[in-house]
């Protein structure tokens, strides 16, 4: 069978079985064809063909989570043409995938989180302040937050507590719930917003292209009041505070699945880096406080 066939039979596959973007499902497809390249089109590759490549994707310096993404597609690839019976022996099933360990995440602490809420206790930018909590608040990536509908904002009749509604990644709908000092900030906000904005339907609306601020803006805006609030802006970004929403409740003993529910991820895996962050935290104070000397972190 033509391998553009084999290709085409695959997408339908993972179509009908996965609920995957078309990007996701494109970014498949040249995962394929850049092996089959490789490989000269040899669908029957052993082992050590794999292993090849992915030392060979080492060697172009692509990123570390390109090279997991394309082992997770040859996974799939494989396990499908076993299936349809083409191959007998899956070259994937034993592959040992080596890669460096991932960076932590940068974090700021709490006391720096808080030298950042405080610092708009005298400047009146409530845009940005509004943006702020929402995002330490509730723990949103950067475009959900930037592209958030006023109508998000869902205030609950029996607790009369509010919720924030968010269309995230495979446009998967989740709930976040978000306190009422956030809440009272986003009511001061929409107090003072132009009047060209008033009919807009974007909490953050602006005259970009998308009819709301982009993620360049915010992020040169946050760094900005972080060098005023006295915070280097090479470790600021919306994505660390993202983190330290995370990683904060999980200090103060917020449970890991509960935390993976409120950031959207789809595998826990991915949520369990905040677990190495916390521990690093604890290693540097105990090797800072002699006090804590006998304190063993796992």
């Amino acid at each position: 069978m033509k391998t553009e066939l084999l290709i085409e039979r695959f997408e339908e596959m993972i179509l009908a079985d996965k609920n995957l973007s078309l990007k996701t499902i494109e970014a498949y497809k040249s995962d394929i064809k850049n092996f089959l390249s490789y490989s000269d089109y040899e669908i029957n590759a052993d082992k050590n063909v794999i292993q090849n490549y992915i030392e060979f994707m080492k060697e172009r310096k692509i990123k570390q989570t390109s090279i997991m993404r394309a082992v997770s597609t040859l996974r799939q690839f494989f396990s499908f043409l076993q299936a349809e019976n083409i191959i007998t022996d899956n070259p994937t099933s034993n592959l040992k995938l080596k890669l460096k360990n991932k960076p932590l995440p940068k974090v700021l602490s709490e006391t720096e989180m808080q030298l950042l809420l405080s610092y708009f206790d005298s400047n009146r930018n409530l845009k940005l302040k509004a943006m702020l909590h929402i995002l330490y608040g509730s723990g949103l990536r950067v475009s959900e937050l930037i592209s958030l509908n006023i109508d998000s904002i869902i205030q609950d009749e029996e607790t009369n507590r509010y919720i924030i509604l968010i269309r995230g990644k495979g446009d998967k709908e989740r709930i976040v719930p978000i306190n009422n000092i956030a809440i009272s900030v986003i009511k001061e906000y929409l107090s003072t917003r132009l009047e060209k904005f008033k009919l807009s339907k974007f909490l953050f609306p602006s005259t970009s292209k998308t009819g709301h601020i982009t993620r360049q803006g915010f992020a040169k805006l946050l760094k900005e009041v972080a060098v005023d609030a006295g915070i280097p802006k090479n470790k600021i970004s919306p994505h660390v505070i993202r983190h330290a929403f995370a990683t904060h409740l999980l200090s103060h003993g917020a449970d890991l699945l509960s935390i993976q529910k409120l950031l959207g991820h789809k595998d826990i895996s991915t949520t369990q880096i905040y677990t190495h962050v916390s521990n690093e935290k604890i290693k540097d104070l105990v090797s800072n406080n002699p006090n804590l000397s006998k304190l063993k972190i796992k």
